[in-house]
């Protein structure tokens, strides 16, 4: 067959004669040559266009598009209409096996993002022919053809389009595979387990609430791929966060495989990062994991030879020389400037958990003031600590006041006033005021003939805080005696300062190796935080970063960070090729930057996904690295994924599911999710309690409530077993001393919060729920360096703290008691109060109004609680934030608070007239010879050091009214 296309007239200096068709491809004639073209390359059917010079024939080929112009007039219209009729047959089988392709690309596999531009160009060039003239296509190929043409039309862009052709491939997987996936498990996996084990795309994301399965689904995911044959066996890589999370993910594994009669052994898939980073550093340098294990594992790896390492270098660091022993003294303590604290909220909460210990054990209220007892007990000045003004001059003045400092067996006094230059305070403190008080005690150590020391807040902001001081203690002839550098070590020492330090700098280092920072970067993010001695605190970390590497370097030895950082290392550079195709990684959302930087280097290999499974509302160990970030932010990190959330508990009910839930959802950073619990009830089965007791010890009292509740428990649920959860050991060790003595407790657990994680207990007791130091949350700011060192956009309140109490919470099965202290309640249990949280209050001590009657009036936040030590003395439980003292109220029992004059009870608003000198309640007493009344300080104790002498004369019209031991009334 040949038919010949004759070029028109109209267009002389066309360069095209003509168009031959052939059986199997067409000939266009040039004037130069010619050009053939098989009809199988041609993707569509072929278009005309008319001009003045003649018809333009446009054929698009695979190689792309040919226009021959300047066709006949004539003759242009038939003879396009036989090319589009020869070519029919190759453009029908063309839409076949393109539907075919494109059908296996996008259902017989789950789409991947990766894929969707190289899947769009398996359709583009036909579609969009198609798209450009559909009426001429359905007019030479037919209708099951055309039908598939349309229905390419409508899926493209693929990008569009992935969701639904997402769809249609798990739909028919979880349908064909539906045995499967109901026994893998003891039950049912729930549609949103099944959904997460068929989703393969390059990234993947499996948030999972708590008791929700996420175990069950990484078991089946693993097993799922490999019995698809997705991949082969050493293909696939599940990397869990610790030892004993590998070891159970390996344990539930075998259990559920041999119960479902499947054959597999997923030993080989499940590790953790660290024995994954073993296995690619030994196999870079041609060993076997057991050789390099016993050469290159050093002792350091473990807790206590990495302290011990630590302690050692900290003692010769400090003997070292002065410059080293000063900078480990200035990062002691939290160097604190008010005035960067833009209100007293601001600067209460700063000083929350704080305590500032001088180098020979004195306790004082400031960071500066701190300094300045420091530079005393170092230069062998004896001092005193806010003594008694008006007992150590030995006259009344009227007024209790305190000196910050007194140089022991002199008349000199030093006080440290909070002004800068132009006599500002800080936030919270009236300029005025202060200022003018900052005369009258100038002008009364004048009157008084006793000599006054004056420094000020600017000249610690100027670095001359010890040389204004020195130049002043001087010119008063106060003798300097400097003590040894081996004196001021042993006080250290004596203070538990290298103790202590031991510990943090342990965490301190974790973290610059986790980081994989050193050096400036160190003082730069510290610096970023607004850490003050910023260079001091770097110089400690990186000479003992710099110390431990080398430690390990001259052995010729790795810790478990190096396993992480030097298989990165070693993937990075290329010596050890992965060739995983399908990467799990458990409890994600405590991944932390060195964990993630392996990852990135694992996803290098070809054709890879990755899916993390964990729970951001779980997220709880920051302190050792964990970057929440990763899982909040997911998307942002490595762009569009797969994500299934798993919602359907059986472990809980709905109360504690609700109450946990609307409590660990305040914070914004975390996901929302819609917890669905198999087990329903309609009251609430969060119990909150008090642990008012006889007891004087608030552990002991508590434990007394929670044995009780315990008691009670077993009436009517004896196989019940018992979770003990604890903020601190020292309540973990008390509560197993006490029940582990006692027959009859039986199934119990006793757990840190933090330890609980993954376990559950049909009840549950939460304990250590107060306000400071020892509270929870904990005010405690120890790891302070270690947040500076490994920042994170998580900023709200306690943010770590609200999922570590979700964590607590989420253990019970049947019912979750709160056991809290009503004289300093925690804020977590405050704002559990409210109405939305449906508790169950079984104590009358949390009512608005009792709690009302013991808040503190002035920061608001802080409760008056018993002052330790000090008998009928309460303090806010706010710590330094917040100085505020009161007394109990004899009229009503409530708490009185002490003003400047007197005192004022919160509830029923009765005053009472304060000693001048100690600010105790004043008391009738009477005379033993003629018992007339007079008035005498309540603080009162005959000869003892501490006895305030002072005595006054009763207001005749109050003779009558009054009886010894009242107090005396302000009006």
């Amino acid at each position: 067959m040949a038919q010949k296309i004759v070029k028109s007239r109209v267009n002389l200096l066309g360069s095209c004669k003509g168009i031959v068709l052939g059986q199997h491809s067409l000939k266009i004639v040039y004037k130069s040559g010619t050009q053939r073209v098989n009809y199988s390359e041609i993707l569509g059917f072929c278009t005309i266009e008319r001009s003045l010079l003649g018809h333009k024939l446009e054929i698009t080929t695979d190689s792309g598009v040919i226009n021959v112009s300047g066709l006949s007039h004539l003759k242009a219209i038939p003879q396009f209409n036989t090319i589009n009729f020869t070519i029919k047959s190759f453009i029908e089988t063309k839409i076949k096996d393109t539907y075919s392709k494109f059908s296996k690309a996008v259902v017989g596999e789950y789409l991947r993002e990766s894929k969707i531009t190289e899947v769009q160009s398996i359709i583009e060039p036909m579609v969009r022919l198609f798209n450009k003239n559909s009426e001429s296509w359905s007019s030479h190929i037919s209708q099951d053809h055309f039908d598939r043409m349309k229905k390419l039309s409508e899926l493209s862009p693929v990008s569009n389009s992935a969701d639904s052709l997402r769809t249609i491939h798990t739909s028919r997987v979880l349908k064909g595979r539906e045995a499967f996936y109901d026994s893998i498990e003891s039950n049912p996996l729930t549609p949103e387990q099944r959904l997460s084990v068929v989703q393969h795309d390059d990234y993947n994301m499996v948030l999972a609430a708590a008791g929700t399965g996420k175990t069950s689904v990484m078991v089946a995911k693993t097993t799922d791929i490999l019995e698809r044959d997705l991949a082969n066996p050493d293909e696939v890589m599940v990397l869990a966060y610790g030892r004993e999370a590998a070891k159970e993910l390996k344990t539930r594994s075998k259990e559920r495989l041999k119960k479902a009669s499947i054959p597999y052994d997923l030993d080989k898939q499940i590790s953790t990062f660290h024995s994954r980073g073993y296995q690619i550093i030994a196999k870079a340098q041609q060993m076997s994991v057991d050789e390099f294990k016993n050469l290159r594992m050093s002792r350091l790896r473990k807790d206590g030879p990495r302290k011990e390492f630590i302690n050692n270098w900290l003692v010769t660091f400090i003997e070292g020389n002065e410059d080293n022993l000063n900078a480990f003294i200035e990062t002691v303590y939290y160097a604190y400037n008010p005035f960067l604290s833009e209100s007293e909220e601001a600067h209460q909460e700063a000083l929350k958990g704080k305590k500032y210990i001088t180098l020979n054990g004195v306790e004082v209220k400031g960071y500066q003031e701190v300094l300045i007892g420091n530079w005393l007990f170092k230069n062998g000045v004896n001092y005193k600590y806010e003594p008694n003004y008006a007992n150590e001059i030995g006259k009344d003045i009227g007024f209790p006041y305190h000196p910050d400092f007194q140089v022991k067996d002199t008349n000199i006094f030093i006080e440290h006033f909070g002004i800068d230059k132009d006599g500002n305070t800080r936030a919270g403190i009236n300029k005025v005021k202060y200022n003018q008080q900052i005369k009258e005690k100038i002008a009364l150590h004048k009157v008084m003939g006793t000599r006054l020391v004056k420094t000020f807040h600017y000249n610690w902001c100027d670095d001359e805080l010890e040389s204004v001081l020195e130049k002043q203690l001087i010119d008063y002839g106060v003798k300097l005696n400097p003590i040894s550098k081996e004196q001021i070590i042993a006080a250290v020492t004596q203070q538990d300062f290298i103790k202590n330090a031991v510990k943090e700098l342990s965490a301190t280092l974790a973290a610059v190796r986790s980081e994989a920072i050193e050096g400036y970067e160190i003082q730069s993010r510290l610096e970023k935080a607004g850490v003050q001695n910023a260079k001091s605190h770097m110089l400690l970390i990186e000479s003992l970063r710099q110390a431990y590497v080398a430690e390990l370097r001259s052995r010729n030895q790795i810790d478990y960070d190096d396993m992480i950082l030097l298989a990165t290392d070693y993937l990075r550079d290329g010596m050890f090729e992965p060739k995983w195709k399908y990467i799990l990684v458990d409890e994600f959302q405590d991944i932390s930057v060195s964990r993630w930087n392996f990852l990135l280097e694992l996803l290098k290999a070809k054709n890879c996904s990755l899916t993390v499974v964990g729970d951001d509302w779980q997220a709880i160990y920051a302190f050792t690295g964990g970057k929440l970030e990763y899982t909040t932010r997911f998307k942002d990190k490595l762009g569009n994924h797969a994500l299934a959330m798993l919602q359907k508990t059986f472990r809980y009910n709905n109360s504690i599911a609700d109450t946990a839930g609307k409590f660990v959802m305040k914070n914004p950073e975390q996901y929302k999710k819609d917890i669905v619990t198999h087990t329903q009830v309609n009251s609430s089965e969060v119990y909150l309690m008090d642990n008012q007791d006889e007891e004087k010890d608030p552990i002991q009292a508590t434990l007394n409530v929670v044995e009780k509740t315990i008691l009670e428990i077993y009436k009517k649920d004896p196989e019940a077993s018992i979770g003990i959860l604890t903020r601190y050991n020292k309540t973990k060790n008390a509560a197993k001393e006490r029940f582990g003595k006692h027959h009859g407790f039986n199934n119990m657990d006793f757990w840190t919060l933090h330890g609980s994680k993954g376990l559950e207990a049909d009840y549950c007791f939460i304990l250590d729920l107060n306000q400071g130091f020892f509270g929870f949350p904990t005010e405690r700011k120890d790891n302070e360096i270690v947040s500076a060192l490994m920042p994170t956009i998580d900023v709200y309140p306690y943010a770590e703290e609200r999922r570590l109490f979700y964590v607590a919470i989420t253990r019970a099965k049947k019912r979750c008691y709160l056991i809290a202290d009503p004289k300093e309640p925690s804020e977590f249990v405050l704002e559990l109060l409210d109405s939305e949280y449906h508790l169950n209050i079984v104590s009358e001590h949390f009512t608005p109004e009792k709690l009302a009657a013991r808040k503190c009036p002035k920061c608001k936040t802080g409760y008056m609680k018993p002052k330790r030590g000090v008998w009928g003395v309460y303090e806010c439980s706010t710590g330094l934030g917040c100085l505020t003292e009161a007394v109990g109220c004899d009229d009503c029992n409530g708490i009185a608070i002490k003003k400047d004059k007197y005192g004022e009870c919160i509830s029923c608003k009765s005053r009472f007239q304060l000693c001048p000198n100690c600010k105790a309640p004043k008391v009738v007493r009477a005379n033993k010879k003629n018992r007339r009344l007079f008035v005498a300080c309540s603080s009162f104790r005959g000869n003892e050091d501490k006895s305030c002498k002072f005595m006054g004369s009763l207001n005749p019209r109050l003779q009558q009214r009054l009886k010894e031991k009242d107090r005396v009334p302000l009006n």
